[in-house]
């Protein structure tokens, strides 16, 4: 029986007999990924969720290379999609006629954010600056009680002055070991970070924020007249001079929007720099620009 081109020729194929396997099957591929995977804080701040399609080669030797992303979500989270995949042990190669045989594998990677239930009073957790699911000060694999360096609570009055509403039910702020770290370190050579203990506020807070956005923001002509509504995710730094700086969009929907949002950012008065242990630092930050025509 004569062999097929793919096997004389020892390249990768979509399709075999037996196809390749995780060690231990899907449960262990699944539980892989839950141990290995985290959420970048760029997409869990501004609410990223969705899928990112990986596709990879298990090797005749069961080593996975190749790795692509076939179908992206946001720069960051895909990013760490693959970053997981190739931190993945040798699998159980693919065979076909007997032999073993190079074989692609896709793989979709969900990214999801936890939902607090609408009925639950629970405080505001702030870890490392950014705001977090309450469900995550309970889950050692995320947060482990040997990472925190500081927890510091407020309540009533004291909540409600620094974090508004959000934080009528109590506000619950820690610091790891790995952040204040990070932070001492962009203190001592000038360089940003994502979360302080005070983060960078427009002038006259966010009310006066959206307000601007509201009253600055155009849609672009084209983009209404052929329909593209979306989301425009825009990061910039604040820098401890309260100067908007490196403005940069980490995901667009259009050129014309995405440009129109940049624009308006540029537009802004000077803000109230970012601060940490009392010293002003340059801080990132991420605001979304909502496009939606009116129906």
């Amino acid at each position: 029986m004569a062999q097929s081109p793919a096997i004389t020729e020892d390249k990768p194929v979509c399709s075999v007999e037996k196809m390749p396997q995780f060690p231990g099957g899907d449960e262990e591929l699944i539980k892989f990924i839950k141990d290995n995977l985290h959420y970048p804080k760029v997409a869990a701040e501004v609410g990223i969720e969705g899928r990112v399609t990986i596709r990879f080669v298990v090797s005749r030797t069961g080593e996975v290379t190749d790795v692509t992303v076939i179908r992206g979500l946001d720069p960051s989270c895909d990013a760490e999609a693959l970053r997981v995949v190739k931190m993945m042990p040798t699998w159980i190669p693919g065979r076909q006629n007997g032999r073993n045989i190079p074989v692609y594998y896709t793989l979709p990677i969900v990214y999801k954010l936890q939902k607090e239930t609408s009925n639950e009073k629970s405080p505001l957790l702030i870890v490392d600056g950014i705001s977090k699911p309450y469900s995550l000060m309970k889950d050692t694999i995320q947060l482990k009680p040997s990472s925190i360096k500081t927890i510091s609570v407020l309540k009533d009055s004291a909540a409600m002055a620094v974090f508004g509403t959000k934080g009528k039910n109590g506000v619950i702020m820690v610091e790891t070991y790995a952040h204040a770290a990070r932070i001492d370190s962009a203190i001592k050579f000038d360089k940003p970070v994502y979360g302080v203990e005070v983060m960078p506020q427009f002038p006259g807070g966010d009310k006066a924020l959206m307000a601007f956005v509201k009253e600055n923001l155009r849609y672009p002509n084209l983009d209404a007249q052929r329909g593209i509504e979306g989301r425009t995710t825009i990061r910039f730094i604040v820098t401890k001079t309260g100067k908007i700086s490196d403005i940069t969009v980490i995901r667009g929907i259009s050129l014309g929007c995405d440009a129109e949002a940049v624009r308006v950012i540029k537009l802004m008065p000077t803000w109230k720099p970012g601060t940490q242990k009392g010293v002003p630092v340059n801080v990132y930050y991420t605001l979304p620009f909502v496009f939606k025509l009116k129906r």
